[in-house]
């Protein structure tokens, strides 16, 4: 396994929610992740923080970073350049929403805000 990295900006768009899952299954081919399983979690997590960061941010733009060390550490960072938090919330039956953050909190293994960015981190295997 390889090290990784991609750092982009986009405008705060819905429709560049599936190009940051395109860009994540790519960079984790570039270091040598295989697995579907673990691919797909990384994307659902960047899925989830970077439609919270559209949705809820109140910027113009969105930062994205993704990082896979050689040890198979991923790190995802999304900026939404607004001063709120993501909060977990107990969505109900009926919610169409409000799954998100409790999806991060489940699946990455630490989570938080620094300033005005929310992070993540997650450990793939070479599998």
């Amino acid at each position: 396994m390889s090290s990784a990295h991609v750092v982009m900006s986009f405008e705060a768009d819905p429709r560049h929610v599936e190009t940051t899952r395109r860009v994540t299954k790519a960079v984790l081919g570039r270091a040598g992740i295989r697995d579907r399983d673990m691919i797909g979690t990384v994307q659902l997590l960047v899925s989830e923080i970077v439609t919270n960061a559209i949705v809820h941010g109140n910027a113009n733009s969105v930062s994205f970073q993704l990082t896979c060390d050689a040890a198979g550490e991923v790190l995802i960072a999304v900026d939404d350049h607004s001063s709120g938090a993501p909060k977990v919330r107990e969505a109900g039956p009926d919610d169409e929403g409000g799954r998100g953050m409790q999806l991060v909190t489940h699946l990455a293994r630490d989570w938080g805000r620094k300033g005005t960015c929310t992070w993540c981190t997650f450990t793939v295997g070479s599998g």
